[in-house]
């Protein structure tokens, strides 16, 4: 990923010419954050009647649990980085 922007002891600078591409990169980042978390409530709720079913030990439900760990693992990560669904400004 092509870094824009750069930290100074001002805060946070991108060149006027990188800005358009910046923003783009930016949008992405944010369409692929929102498919984190729409797919963490998604997982939940395919992963609910296999488990009300008794069915935890399925083929099905493992495989949706590891996909749901995999993701709380990025979502987590992020959360490390103070990237988090509570950081909305605008």
């Amino acid at each position: 990923m092509t870094r824009y922007t750069r930290r100074t002891p001002q805060g946070v600078q991108v060149s006027p010419q990188a800005l358009p591409a910046a923003l783009e990169q930016l949008a992405r980042f944010e369409d692929a954050y929102e498919a984190l978390l729409r797919q963490r409530a998604e997982l939940s709720a395919q992963m609910e009647p296999l488990k009300a079913a008794g069915k935890q030990k399925s083929a099905r439900f493992r495989e949706l649990l590891g996909k749901k760990l995999v993701n709380q693992q990025i979502l987590l990560q992020l959360e490390f980085c103070e990237i988090s669904e509570g950081d909305e400004e605008g």
